[in-house]
């Protein structure tokens, strides 16, 4: 697949706390709530997202696997760190955020757990009744033996977040409002420190995270997209300090 068969989008301000859209009385934002299915919506979303920003169908077809991979850590061990967003008329979720104040043994845990499901998909290959098919399980391999070098190192103090908002509701600020109350938990916490792992594209560069204030903690380049588009991808670890936050969310 080719650059010019994917139309991506980029969302104005997503990473910082300015918002060009800041009428939200079609939006609820909350917490998450187990008993509301938002799990599966979010498996949804970051399904229809993990492609910069279109559908991972191309590269791993078994949707409630790969959404587990992603998610699961987070609902196990840091639900009270989950925010969503959900359109009121329709009770749809249209974004959520994924964050952790757990530093270093959260990563582990989450490391474990992302390693057992990713090696029981590679380990389908040896299963003649397996409903995986070849594509999946060469995405399952490329983690397991190029994942953690293609991670860029991160600090290993603050605290960390990842969102996603459906494509119809991108540049209206949602991301921003879903950080910003990641950021005040945080800050009331006293944490010094929030980063975060983004992809960099030509179309979303380094240049973009840095002038909505991130730094630049490392980058790596990723190969998860090579045989699927036709321009390098990255991806980067952005960092901020707290403190810079306060005077917009206090």
């Amino acid at each position: 697949m080719s650059s010019e068969r994917v139309g991506y989008q980029t969302q104005a301000n997503e990473y910082g706390l300015e918002s060009d859209f800041s009428d939200f009385d079609e939006i609820l934002f909350r917490r998450f709530s187990p008993e509301d299915g938002d799990e599966r919506q979010m498996g949804e979303l970051v399904y229809n997202n993990a492609f910069l920003g279109e559908p991972f169908d191309v590269i791993c077809r078994c949707k409630r696997w790969f959404s587990d991979v992603v998610l699961k850590p987070y609902i196990k061990f840091q639900p009270e760190n989950i925010h969503v967003a959900v359109h009121k008329d329709s009770g749809r979720l249209i974004g959520y955020l994924t964050g952790s104040t757990g530093g270093e043994e959260f990563e582990k845990l989450q490391y474990q757990m992302v390693r057992n499901q990713v090696i029981s998909l590679a380990a389908s290959l040896t299963m003649p009744w397996t409903l995986f098919d070849q594509s999946s399980r060469l995405f399952a391999a490329h983690v397991i033996f190029k994942g953690e070098r293609e991670r860029p190192t991160h600090p290993r103090s603050g605290v960390h977040w990842h969102f996603q908002v459906d494509k119809d509701f991108r540049g209206r600020g949602i991301g921003s409002e879903l950080l910003r109350r990641f950021v005040d938990d945080a800050i009331d916490a006293e944490f010094p420190l929030i980063w975060a792992e983004v992809t960099a594209y030509p179309k979303k560069p380094s240049e973009y995270f840095e002038d909505r204030g991130w730094t630049i903690y490392d980058a790596k380049p990723t190969e998860i997209f090579r045989d699927h588009v036709d321009f390098p991808v990255e991806t980067l670890c952005i960092t901020k300090p707290l403190k810079s936050f306060e005077t917009t969310t206090h």
